[in-house]
């Protein structure tokens, strides 16, 4: 069960915590290949992880200062996997969808496979089925992989998170019992009257994002950072985001500095 110790939270310069979110990353991304020889990592949609997948698509320093290649540390990404922990109901190069936004900043940057990129089908009219297809595509890549925990959930290596002004995650929101509440499925269509923008989506599951061995919310809003610094200090408890809490994972929390 995870503890008090599993939890970590960084605080600085939108530029500080960007390098040290993406050197995570990369850490993590290398410690799970020499694990169990890939890494599976899902990523985040909106706007505050812009700058952190730029950054993963340029690597990290080595050492403060460093400018030549030589001296930057880069992502495995011929044994990385990528996914997304929600999706907009829209096209796939809509200016709303979260896969275009990493299209733009990560995808056309790097040297990744297109079978290593498993999208989010979400601009399919029937969600439920959208859903599914995505839950099938995931167990296809664990079972595959060996990595599905005793509890029948995959375990990603890494899940980048976001947090919204009401505390939702992914697409969990406050005022959607049903979908907090889901304990069997990995994916689920939900309907968001409220959301920014409103509208259909699909979404992983909380048992999902458990069940994965690192979870890093990430977020650039000096807005958020309180919010963000509640819910770690556990004095929120009653959004989405707080009821993230790995089985047996780390959480890390990385806000601009209030």
């Amino acid at each position: 069960m995870n503890t008090a110790t599993d939890k970590f939270f960084y605080t600085g310069t939108e530029t500080e915590i960007t390098e040290q979110a993406a050197a995570l990353i990369i850490a993590e991304a290398y410690r799970a290949i020499s694990d169990h020889g890939r890494f599976s990592l899902v990523l985040a949609g909106g706007n505050s992880p812009r700058s952190l997948y730029r950054q993963l698509a340029k690597g990290v320093a080595n050492n403060e200062g460093a400018e030549s290649k030589e001296e930057q540390t880069f992502m495995p990404w011929k044994k990385t996997w990528l996914f997304w922990g929600d999706e907009r109901s829209v096209p796939a190069d809509h200016q709303e969808s979260n896969y275009q936004m990493a299209r733009e900043t990560l995808l056309s940057k790097i040297p990744i496979s297109e079978n290593h990129v498993f999208r989010m089908p979400a601009e399919q009219e029937d969600g439920n089925k959208a859903a599914s297809e995505y839950e099938e595509t995931i167990r296809t890549y664990f079972i595959a992989s060996g990595s599905l925990s005793q509890q029948n959930f995959p375990i990603f290596d890494l899940i980048i998170l976001g947090l919204g002004d009401d505390g939702h995650t992914a697409s969990l929101f406050p005022d959607n019992t049903a979908s907090l509440q889901e304990t069997k499925r990995w994916v689920i269509a939900v309907s968001e009257p409220l959301a920014k923008p409103p509208g259909k989506r699909l979404t992983l599951t909380l048992p999902v994002i458990n069940h994965a061995r690192n979870i890093l919310f990430f977020t650039t809003s000096k807005e958020k950072a309180g919010l963000a610094k509640r819910i770690f200090a556990a004095d929120e408890n009653r959004v989405p985001a707080s009821r993230v809490l790995p089985v047996n994972g780390k959480t890390f929390w990385f806000t601009v500095q209030l």
